[in-house]
């Protein structure tokens, strides 16, 4: 156990290496878009879960993964990050942008997004549309499940401590759930649903989970017709989605990020998001057992009129799952999430993607949460940082309302921000 000794600390730092775990386990909005709100509230009346109750001080968990192309890996080390939260008392675990699938293309991306997921579908009973998503079309073979679920009970059981033995999620344990097939064990050309993976975990963990960041088909090839690009193109895209799951599996709100990453440096590179992905349009905040949480991903970070408007909905916890760039990160990434946190007065929860999934991509790493002072009272550490980092690994650390609420009545910026008037 690694204690930080910042300010305000609550902080352990648990790092454990995915070679360990299988060893032992057997195991806003941009000026010109036009966005509207959701708020998703957790007590619906149609849900079938339990009344929520929100705590004034709790732990929340925050995981640094590598994800891959591998489905099934990428859930593992969900599961193992589950079951650590759970050992140490989380209830709520948060996840990176592309937790489930990190493609090396956008079209690998394409051909490997999850089914459509309508806003309807979100804290309500399972209609016959949800039904059909939850079909055994969609449902993950019972090995996987039972492999997942006995992830996380041993990894809430036990101290992990090993880091020598590595094992890929295609070799056999002995200990572990193994009545699957030859075939089933192609995990990488295997067809895996995302959504019932994470619905398992939160399920078997009993905590809330967000999801930073799974890629979704459009229900049409060019997006929607409030995209810009929509005519442009008819091949299929996706949406960039934030899943937040209750602890019974349910979804209780989705976000389809709004800003998508776009860069063009003549001669040296080309970047756009929006060649194979649709932009989202609804600010989406949603009430949690930590508090009321305000849902963003990633390049959203740079926006700070997004926050603005969350905050004035009553966003007490901002959430920023990102895959930073290992340049963008060193020079942005902890500026960017401080700045957002001081200026709306808010916890800001940042997990991040670290390393290199493939020779085309590292990620900066540095799962941070910050405090509404901008205090970071969690750091998982990144490429610069002189320890080794592990992954996937989590980061845990201490919500304390009380002292969101004594810094916004102390220095009152949201309602001097109301009452401004500026002149042209």
């Amino acid at each position: 156990m690694l204690m930080n000794n910042q300010p305000q600390s609550l902080l352990w730092r648990f790092q454990f290496s995915f070679a360990a775990c299988w060893r032992t386990a057997a195991l806003v909005a941009t000026t010109s878009t036009q966005v509207h709100s959701r708020f998703c509230r957790a007590m619906s009346s149609t849900s079938s879960s339990t009344s929520l109750s929100t705590t004034r001080k709790c732990v929340v968990a925050v995981a640094q993964m590598c994800s891959t192309a591998d489905k099934v890996q990428n859930l593992i080390d969900i599961a193992v990050c589950a079951g650590r939260s759970q050992h140490y008392g989380a209830q709520m675990l948060f996840l990176p942008e592309a937790c489930g699938f990190m493609g090396a293309t956008g079209a690998e991306t394409v051909r490997n997004a999850e089914p459509p997921i309508g806003n309807d579908l979100i804290a309500k009973k399972k209609d016959d549309q949800f039904s059909d998503h939850e079909s055994s079309q969609f449902k993950n073979p019972s090995w996987l499940t039972e492999r997942l679920e006995h992830t996380i009970r041993h990894n809430a059981a036990n101290d992990i401590e090993d880091k020598n033995t590595k094992k890929s999620a295609n070799d056999e344990d002995v200990s572990a759930p193994s009545n699957h097939s030859t075939e089933e064990k192609g995990t990488t050309t295997m067809k895996v649903s995302l959504v019932d993976g994470l619905q398992t975990i939160a399920r078997a963990s009993g905590i809330w989970i967000s999801a930073g960041g799974i890629h979704v088909l459009c229900n049409e090839p060019g997006g929607d017709d409030k995209d810009p690009d929509a005519n442009r193109t008819e091949q299929p895209r996706v949406y960039n989605t934030h899943l937040i799951l209750d602890s019974t599996g349910e979804i209780r709100a989705l976000y389809r990020k709004i800003h998508l990453f776009e860069v063009s440096i003549p001669g040296q590179v080309e970047l756009s998001e929006r060649k194979h992905t649709a932009p989202g349009h609804e600010i989406v905040l949603c009430d949690t057992p930590i508090g009321r949480i305000g849902v963003t991903t990633c390049y959203d970070v740079r926006f700070p009129e997004l926050y603005v408007k969350l905050v004035e909905q009553g966003a007490q916890i901002l959430l920023v799952p990102s895959a930073f760039t290992v340049p963008t990160g060193k020079a942005h990434w902890h500026l960017l999430l401080r700045a957002r946190a001081v200026e709306s007065q808010s916890y800001v929860i940042a997990a991040a993607q670290y390393g290199s999934p493939h020779p085309k991509r590292s990620s900066y790493g540095h799962s941070l949460v910050v405090d509404p002072w901008g205090v970071v009272v969690a750091d998982a550490g990144g490429v610069d940082s002189a320890a080794d980092i592990s992954t996937p690994s989590i980061v845990t650390a201490e919500i304390d309302l009380d002292h969101l609420d004594s810094i916004r009545q102390r220095l009152p910026i949201q309602q001097n921000r109301a009452s401004a008037q500026y002149e042209k």
